[in-house]
């Protein structure tokens, strides 16, 4: 009578041994502490950390309190010319003064291609009006620009500053300019801003 043993029989049904499966999971467990204490052996600097942690922070507090205001600004609101015929105006609108200057009332036109200043005195901050003249004639007569800066409402506003500048023609044929810059003597100006040119 044939007999079967414990161990053929486990073989034969491809059990396996409790022994070499304790032996696997030793194995394994002894790759996953190898690769933890990889990780944790790279450090990161603490400073990196803050400095990230920081950022969020601000950005956080940025995101949460950022509000943005328009506001509506007028300006200037047009410019009235009467010319004696003699040259052309273009208002070239309002600025500020960068730096201090004394007055220079007069100038005679240059050559083609050139340009000349006039200002009443300048102080840095005051809001200006930029005007550039241009000749049409070829006389060399001096005339009168007058310019007249208003603010605010009403039928005329209220007077601002008024300037004269002494411009000489060039006595040739010329498309050469002069660039005025008026100094209003205020920081701050009231819309509308009106400005009136007058050429003698």
């Amino acid at each position: 009578m044939a007999r079967y043993r414990g161990a053929s029989t486990l073989g034969t049904r491809g059990l396996s041994n409790p022994l070499s499966l304790s032996r696997a999971k030793d194995s394994k467990m002894s790759s996953l502490r190898a690769k933890i204490s990889q990780v944790t052996t790279k450090k990161v600097p603490v400073l990196a950390l803050v400095v990230v942690a920081m950022f969020g922070m601000v950005a956080g507090v940025l995101a949460a309190n950022l509000a943005v205001t328009p506001t509506s600004n007028t300006g200037e609101i047009g410019t009235y010319h009467t010319s004696s015929g003699t040259m052309t105006v273009v208002d070239n609108g309002l600025g500020v003064v960068a730096n201090t200057a004394a007055a220079s009332t007069a100038a005679t036109f240059p050559a083609s291609g050139n340009n000349n200043v006039v200002n009443n005195a300048l102080t840095a901050g005051h809001w200006l009006d930029e005007i550039t003249f241009t000749d049409t004639a070829t006389d060399s007569t001096a005339h009168t620009a007058t310019v007249v800066i208003r603010q605010g409402t009403g039928p005329a506003g209220t007077l601002v500053v008024s300037t004269s500048f002494t411009l000489t023609g060039p006595g040739a044929s010329s498309t050469g300019t002069i660039t005025a810059y008026v100094d209003t003597g205020q920081t701050s100006l009231t819309s509308p801003v009106t400005v009136y040119i007058n050429i003698s």
